[in-house]
């Protein structure tokens, strides 16, 4: 078993984005990423490996 780290991510239709690390799980096989498109935004969860790499997919999502 790994753990895998969930960023949520979230671009919204005015061009703001955010982004945080919002869940961890313990798994066999690394967890699909995911996008749903809303009428205001678009929100995305990816996975990684590390969370110093979750971490990384955070910040450069906030300085996008």
């Amino acid at each position: 078993m790994k753990t895998y780290y969930c960023v949520t991510s979230t671009v919204y239709d005015d061009g703001r984005m955010t982004a945080a690390i919002t869940s961890e799980i313990e798994a066999a096989i690394k967890p699909e990423d995911h996008c749903t498109s809303t009428s205001r935004r678009d929100i995305y969860t990816d996975w990684f490996v590390t969370y110093e790499d979750a971490e990384a997919f955070v910040k450069e999502t906030r300085e996008a």
